[in-house]
């Protein structure tokens, strides 16, 4: 799963970065501890251009009541996101890349031990893109959508799979492209290409339990530690 991430890469960078064609934010703090439901940079395509802006973080379905409700959730499984109920009318068309610095799992050490989180980022320290779906909502006709994304996440590959047994879907530069402009007919087809891909080049630093708690957010979280620290 993804439940904590990285952000600490300016807009500007971020859009030499993903090739964007429009800058439609005016980007935020430096953040070492993204929670579920703030906003966070995303890429989408349109067919004429490629956009940076920002989403909520914790998908809103369009058949939702309100924004905040139980049920609205921040991670969207690869494995089923072209057939389930909540995913697939998004799945076939409305897909986002997600620009992380690296991201938070947790390693269960078992025997009512405290688990252990560790930062996990590409090695070169270039952003991830993480796969990601989204959704427009709207309380009525009269206020602007609120658009919300899901992180699409995969079985866990490589190094990975010592931490935990999911793990964010990344793409690489070559399926950005695919990712952001396949049609609805096309969709599932892409499923095959992404299921085959491994994850980059990664490394994975323990860290201490700061990183539990949302208000901890400042670039200490990233020093090499232990949960028992």
């Amino acid at each position: 799963m993804c439940g904590r991430y990285v952000s600490v890469t300016d807009p500007a960078t971020l859009a030499d970065h993903f090739s964007v064609d429009e800058v439609t934010t005016s980007g935020h703090r430096e953040r070492f501890n993204v929670a579920p439901s703030t906003d966070v940079y995303a890429v989408i395509e349109d067919g004429t251009s490629r956009r940076l802006g920002t989403m909520r973080w914790g998908f809103v379905p369009v058949w939702a009541k309100q924004v905040g409700g139980r049920g609205q959730p921040i991670n969207a499984r690869l494995e089923t996101v072209a057939t389930s109920r909540m995913f697939a009318p998004s799945f076939r068309r409305k897909h986002c890349l997600l620009p992380a610095d690296g991201f938070y799992e947790w390693k269960d050490r078992g025997e009512g031990r405290r688990k252990q989180p560790y930062f996990i980022a590409e090695v070169s320290g270039e952003p991830l893109a993480f796969a990601g779906i989204y959704s427009s909502w709207r309380a009525d006709d009269d206020q602007p959508p609120i658009v919300s994304a899901a992180v699409v996440t995969t079985s866990a590959a490589g190094a990975m799979r010592d931490i935990h047994d999911r793990m964010p879907l990344m793409l690489p530069a070559s399926l950005w492209a695919s990712w952001l402009t396949e049609d609805a007919d096309e969709a599932p087809h892409l499923l095959e290409t992404v299921q085959a891909l491994g994850p980059p080049p990664l490394v994975a630093t323990p860290v201490t339990a700061r990183v539990n708690a949302v208000r901890n957010d400042n670039p200490s979280l990233l020093t090499p530690g232990s949960v028992d620290d």
